[in-house]
């Protein structure tokens, strides 16, 4: 058994070598579409940290009426927080919304005017935080149901949801839009490798045909007539899948300062932190590129 595949592997090494030109072109079709891969994967790891900053940027918040008893506020802050949606609601008490909104003055003007009411004009507030960016409308729509608004009508004064919801909804927009485009142009280019290394390993069939010929006539098995190729393709993608580890390696080592001035996350140093997953990705993918076209050629071409 070992004797045998010992004996495929020399053999698709050394048709590895035969079509060397052949070869180096599927590798790189592989490559780029490896590349491609890694590229996309970075760039969504990329905007996370900025798409995280804007989420934590975004919330919906319930003003209470100035008289609002307290005890209704926490009622209504337990149920909120017991919805499956909500992360968290921050509490902000009608002192508090007072000495921050000072805070924010420098307006001696407007201080002046809050000393001579002599009482706090300002209500009790919610910061409402969903677990996800598109879980906000289902708190919104919470928020706005008949049992919400009977209960508490006289205690809440005001949900902004509506002016949150432009940016709320853009935002949303924006990530799942990333990742179709990541998705789709990562099937693109999938298919692209499969089919150039699929018609490499045709042409290497071709190239071997009388070699197989012979091979069945003394006595050969299929899967020994069959498993160069096999091991060939497995070469390209294995081949492609290191090339592809060090292009990016090198290319991130020289160009993540530049990112990190625009981004927040260092893209060299977290390849390297990952190296092992993020290399081995890249490497069973082309395997797996590689593997798959040749079954596909033999399928279609080694009629033996």
């Amino acid at each position: 058994m070992f004797t045998t595949l010992g004996r495929i592997l020399s053999s698709g090494l050394k048709g590895f070598y035969r079509n060397f030109t052949i070869s180096i072109s599927a590798i790189l079709i592989l490559l780029i579409s490896l590349l491609s891969f890694a590229s996309i994967y970075l760039a969504l790891e990329l905007i996370k940290p900025s798409v995280a900053q804007l989420e934590q940027k975004v919330d919906v918040n319930l003003y209470f009426e100035t008289d609002a008893p307290e005890e209704i506020i926490l009622e209504l802050k337990r149920e909120l927080e017991a919805i499956d949606e909500v992360a968290s609601v921050e509490y902000v008490t009608k002192d508090q919304a007072l000495a921050d909104f000072k805070e924010r003055q420098n307006s001696d003007v407007i201080l002046a005017a809050l000393e001579s009411i002599g009482e706090n004009p300002l209500g009790a507030a919610f910061n409402i935080k969903a677990k996800e960016i598109s879980q906000y409308e289902t708190i919104s729509i919470f928020l706005a149901g008949a049992q919400i608004s009977e209960k508490y009508a006289q205690a809440v004064e005001d949900v902004n949801y509506n002016q949150n919801k432009g940016a709320i909804d853009k935002l949303n927009t924006i990530i799942v839009s990333v990742e179709r485009f990541g998705i789709a142009i990562s099937v693109i280019l999938a298919i692209i490798a499969v089919v150039i290394t699929y018609n490499t390993i045709r042409v290497t069939i071709y190239t071997a045909r009388h070699e197989i010929k012979v091979m069945r006539l003394v006595g050969a098995s299929k899967f020994f007539a069959r498993g160069p190729f096999i091991t060939e393709g497995i070469f390209y993608g294995l081949f492609a899948g290191l090339l592809a580890l060090v292009v990016l390696l090198t290319g991130l080592y020289y160009a993540g300062p530049a990112l990190q001035e625009i981004f927040i996350l260092d893209l060299y140093q977290f390849v390297i932190d990952d190296i092992f997953r993020i290399g081995g990705a890249l490497i069973l993918s082309g395997v797996v590129l590689g593997g798959v076209s040749s079954l596909l050629a033999i399928r279609k071409y080694l009629n033996i």
